[in-house]
């Protein structure tokens, strides 16, 4: 059972510290089911949003997202 004051530090802290404790505590399994696919997209997006802070990538507009989206 989880802590009610851990669980409420966790739930207050904000995105980019709530991933970053997300990948601690993932990474803390001993070893991700292979089956499961959920765990691959969590870190696909932690890693993405951690590009897009640091500035090695750049987002697009709305705009542009639906634009590229149209065109197939």
């Amino acid at each position: 059972m989880i802590a009610p004051a851990l669980l409420e530090q966790a739930l207050s802290l904000d995105a980019a510290d709530k991933a970053e404790f997300i990948g601690i505590v993932l990474d803390s399994f001993d070893a991700p089911d292979p089956s499961d696919n959920d765990l691959d997209s969590l870190s696909e997006a932690i890693l993405r949003s951690e590009e897009l802070k640091s500035g090695a990538v750049k987002g697009l507009t709305q705009e542009e997202f639906w634009r590229n989206l149209r065109r197939g």
